[in-house]
């Protein structure tokens, strides 16, 4: 049996596959290996029923994980897989060539993941070519739900809020200077927290506030991203993630204004995903 694992920095998606059949499919929280020790990632495993369930029926582990890029943080996911899954192959993969795998359709193009965070290459349907590199919710991820979150509170705590968005805002969630600051700068997955905002705007996505905020984000997401390609309007781009498939409609938008081709859009790649690896 092989497992395929899609992990974010909010959810991971994990499906059991044999002889070309998806045998089981459940979700837990998505952990990145950049904010969590080996053992900390080690520990949240062996806590989930279903994982503990298949361990030892599993032969080739594929699991496509953020923060690739740092070597430590890697590392630390490999062994942690292999401390868990003992008797099991471990492949561990990046989280975009998880969505590069899971759009591909034998044509070159663009894959961007706009989810918590914000990432974008181009593939070949072999290789990637990075276009500008991820720099994590601090420094980067423009267009993403940690960005999006991010300006939004920060607008609620200086009052810079449109009346009836912050009377709203204050209604749907009890939040406070102090808790703000902890959750950001103590505690665990300060990216998550400031993505957990987002399903707030989007219930208020046609509020002129929101459509700013939206407009600004993604354009200058393209203008940091996809637009620093000289090829960037000759292949299409496929989107992959939450933020993409929500706020669908002002993305393509700002895309089209930027002379960018937009094919598809999908929430998550965990059934395309998997198809490849009943092909493989």
């Amino acid at each position: 049996m092989k497992l395929v694992v899609d992990s974010g920095s909010s959810k991971a998606d994990w499906a059991i596959i044999s002889q070309g059949k998806v045998l089981s499919c459940f979700q837990t929280k998505g952990f990145n290996p950049l904010f969590f020790s080996e053992r900390e990632m080690k520990q949240f495993l062996l806590e989930q029923k279903q994982i503990q369930i298949i361990i030892g029926h599993v032969r080739q582990v594929y699991f496509y994980s953020p923060g690739f890029s740092h070597v430590d943080s890697r590392n630390r996911l490999h062994d942690t897989l292999e401390s868990v899954f003992k008797e099991s192959s471990i492949f561990l993969e990046s989280d975009l060539l998880g969505a590069c795998r899971s759009v591909y359709h034998s044509q070159p193009l663009f894959v961007s993941i706009l989810g918590t965070g914000s990432n974008t290459t181009f593939y070949d349907g072999q290789s990637m070519q990075k276009i500008s590199p991820s720099l994590g919710f601090i420094l980067g991820d423009e267009g993403s739900g940690a960005s999006l979150g991010r300006k939004l509170i920060k607008d609620y705590l200086r009052k810079q809020l449109p009346e009836d968005i912050y009377i709203h805002f204050s209604k749907a969630h009890s939040i406070s200077l102090e808790r703000v600051l902890s959750s950001v700068y103590q505690e665990e997955y300060p990216n998550r927290f400031l993505a957990s905002y987002v399903p707030f705007l989007s219930k208020y996505i046609a509020h002129d506030y929101t459509q700013c905020m939206l407009r600004k984000e993604f354009q200058k997401y393209f203008e940091l991203n996809l637009l620093l390609h000289p090829m960037h309007a000759d292949f299409p781009i496929s989107f992959i993630g939450s933020v993409a498939f929500f706020f669908q409609d002002v993305l393509r938008q700002i895309a089209l204004e930027n002379g960018l081709k937009v094919s598809e859009i999908i929430q998550s790649p965990i059934n395309t995903l998997l198809e490849f690896h009943m092909r493989d």
